[in-house]
């Protein structure tokens, strides 16, 4: 079921509430008028939003008619005591039903690659095409051939992403504040752009602005594994595209927690994955990290324009 919400609307697009399994779900919809060519559903990645999404959107919104849900957790839509990635795929799938016309196409950053790789190995008859950006996984870690080593991380993982911890980040006193550490954390990141997110990403508490994002969430990758990806990766049956970031390992440097790991992938890596696709092509953004739609916008947005209309054939 979906309802207009008219206090979430702009000039641009309508906002809907989605529910899903008892969780509402804030969906952007743009272009309602192309619904009877194509619907492009755009999901974001962990700890981002919706509408950090849209400079690709708009673009694609001349084209397509374009959704964009907040994941479960994030934004308006709803929190959850449930964060496992067939949630999100069901949410997804009620997404589509209640707002998507008959051919659809998906588009994921991050953890939305990985919830649109499985919705699409999981529902091959309803996706026509597929955009995963930087939602094949991080590199290859010694752990992962090493199951004494694979349990020690799991232990981390459980206690540190399923148990409930109170907010350990430095308090968000203003707004700008908050841009300061959003361009400070993505320094090729527009500022203009980051100025206009910044209200999506921060929500009001009774102890002032935080993140606009519930920390159990974090648990959605916990023991997940490339072997588990890879049986997704084979049964796509849509014309896949896949972008990665030549710059991605600041991040999963970073990410990982490991100082012995640099973030890089091993040559041929990367294309060892890609193989395992029916029908994909791949893309390097040179200039960009982890966050490609943040980096280069306009470049991601061209190219997921003339993917789907090649492959929608519009």
């Amino acid at each position: 079921m979906a309802t207009l919400d008219h206090s979430g609307a702009s000039g641009e697009h309508r906002v809907y509430r989605v529910v899903s399994n008892g969780i509402g779900l804030n969906v952007l919809e743009l272009a309602p008028h192309h619904r009877s060519r194509a619907t492009v559903i755009m999901q974001h990645g962990l700890r981002d939003s919706a509408f950090a999404l849209l400079p690709i959107a708009r673009q694609l919104s001349e084209h397509f008619h374009v959704l964009l849900p907040e994941l479960r957790g994030h934004g308006r839509s709803d929190h959850s005591d449930a964060y496992g990635v067939y949630d999100f795929v069901l949410n997804l799938k009620e997404v589509a039903i209640a707002l998507a016309g008959q051919r659809i196409a998906l588009f994921g950053h991050s953890l939305g690659g990985h919830i649109v790789s499985k919705y699409a190995a999981i529902f091959p008859e309803q996706v026509d095409a597929v955009a995963i950006v930087e939602g094949l996984g991080p590199p290859h870690r010694a752990h992962e051939s090493n199951e004494p080593a694979e349990m020690q991380v799991l232990q981390f993982m459980i206690m540190n992403r399923l148990r409930h911890q109170e907010r350990r980040s430095r308090p968000i006193k203003t707004q700008a504040d908050a841009l300061e550490r959003l361009l400070r954390n993505n320094p090729r990141l527009n500022a203009e752009q980051a100025q206009e997110l910044i209200p999506h990403l921060l929500t009001q508490t009774d102890e002032g602005l935080a993140w606009a994002f519930d920390s159990r969430a974090n648990s959605v990758f916990v023991g997940a594994s490339r072997a588990n990806d890879a049986k997704f990766w084979r049964n796509i049956q849509a014309p896949t595209c896949v972008v990665s970031g030549s710059l991605s390992f600041e991040y999963w440097g970073a990410e990982m927690g490991d100082a012995n790991f640099d973030g890089r992938f091993a040559e041929n890596e990367m294309q060892q994955r890609i193989d395992l696709f029916q029908d994909c092509e791949h893309h390097w953004f040179e200039q960009s990290g982890h966050m490609v739609h943040y980096d280069e916008p306009a470049r991601l947005a061209e190219l997921c324009t003339h993917f789907y209309r090649e492959k929608l054939d519009l």
